[in-house]
């Protein structure tokens, strides 16, 4: 049942609110901005937040004075960006960066899952991993493979809880997480969407009775069920189609 007594209402991103990778629809983004007039809106998605630039921002049309009601938090919130209204454009206000030293011990580590995995990831769209600063994200097949080429390739996650298992031994120091459709995300240990969740009631002086999540990887491994180890209510949708019916309930 929905609570429009929620201050906060975040969400995950791709697989949630968008097609992994894929731009927001004319129509999740209208139902986004009234959700603005009405309540706080957190974005948590592992992608950078040029990512959520062309991805999230880009599709974003609303009023200016509703943007400082929109909490953006890249790379599963190892850092997070909030609108300056003086100055129009937005601003960084922590960054939880990997060490070069942690950056490549988590890179080799991947080289060596991949090789000891025997699983052939030939003909991927682009670089398999990804150094994304405060986060090094794998894609399974390659981070600009097409949606279709996504779905198909780890629907059940057993290739990635293969992975995820091999990584485990390597680098047991760090998170490791399953997101969207084919990718495995490493960040620091304990800097997940619970962080960012403790990040939240800080910076937006709000309790977790106020905050209602709502993502697509819930499920075991999945990098949006860290949130279960908070207090917060939260929604397991199945797809943007799903989200923007419930979110027209906060609307």
């Amino acid at each position: 049942m929905v609570n429009n007594n929620k201050k906060v209402i975040a969400c995950d991103l791709d697989g949630t609110l968008a097609e992994s990778k894929s731009t927001l629809s004319h129509d999740m983004a209208s139902v986004l901005c009234s959700v603005l007039r009405r309540h706080f809106l957190v974005i948590v998605s592992g992608g950078t937040f040029s990512q959520f630039q062309k991805q999230f921002l880009s599709q974003f049309s609303c009023e200016p004075e509703l943007l400082s009601n929109l909490y953006l938090f890249p790379t599963n919130g190892s850092t997070c960006y909030v609108y300056d209204e003086e100055k129009k454009d937005w601003k960084q206000l922590y960054d939880e960066s990997l060490s070069r030293k942690e950056r490549e011990k988590i890179v080799t580590a991947f080289r060596e899952v991949i090789s000891e995995s025997g699983m052939d990831f030939s003909g991927a769209y682009g670089e398999i991993i990804e150094d994304r600063g405060s986060q090094i994200t794998f894609s399974g097949r390659g981070q600009e493979a097409p949606v279709d080429v996504k779905r198909v390739w780890d629907p059940d996650q057993a290739k990635r809880q293969i992975l995820v298992s091999l990584l485990r031994s390597k680098i047991p120091e760090f998170e490791m997480r399953m997101g969207g459709m084919t990718s495995i995300d490493v960040t620091r240990k304990g800097i997940d969407k619970a962080y960012a969740v403790k990040k939240i009631e800080e910076i937006m002086k709000v309790s977790e009775n106020d905050i209602i999540f709502v993502g697509d990887a819930l499920y075991k491994g999945g990098n949006d069920a860290s949130v279960k180890k908070t207090d917060v209510d939260f929604i397991q949708e199945d797809g943007p189609g799903d989200t923007i019916e419930l979110l027209r309930e906060y609307a």
